[in-house]
């Protein structure tokens, strides 16, 4: 067994070889968001490995995918699997979680003023 870690938070499960990356994500109550059930087609669950190893690209993710995206570590949790080895990955930043927190930070500081 190998574990699975997520980026930004930090979380991390020990994972089995073979099991998809959405699948653990789902039981470490991590949110990759995705809309087209795994299926490689809405392209909304990529995520950058940042260290260790998936599984190669499946022929359908080569298909969707960018060769350049996929030579720097980009991949669909869907299509992408687990190994018995370690593996890091982060998920995109969820643009409206950062505006929202631009925006109570902005108000913060003029409460402060």
């Amino acid at each position: 067994m190998g574990k699975l870690t997520f980026l930004p938070s930090g979380k991390a499960i020990k994972v089995r070889p073979g099991q998809s990356v959405v699948g653990a994500a789902r039981s470490a109550r991590v949110v990759i968001p995705q809309r087209c059930g795994g299926h490689a087609s809405c392209l909304m669950c990529r995520v950058v490995v940042e260290a260790g190893e998936l599984t190669p690209p499946t022929a359908l993710e080569r298909r969707k995918m960018p060769e350049k995206d996929l030579n720097i570590g980009i991949r669909l949790a869907c299509q992408a699997k687990t190994t018995n080895r370690d593996c890091i990955v982060r998920l995109p930043e969820n643009k409206l979680k950062n505006v929202v927190q631009a925006a109570l930070e902005r108000q913060r500081m003029e409460e402060e003023d």
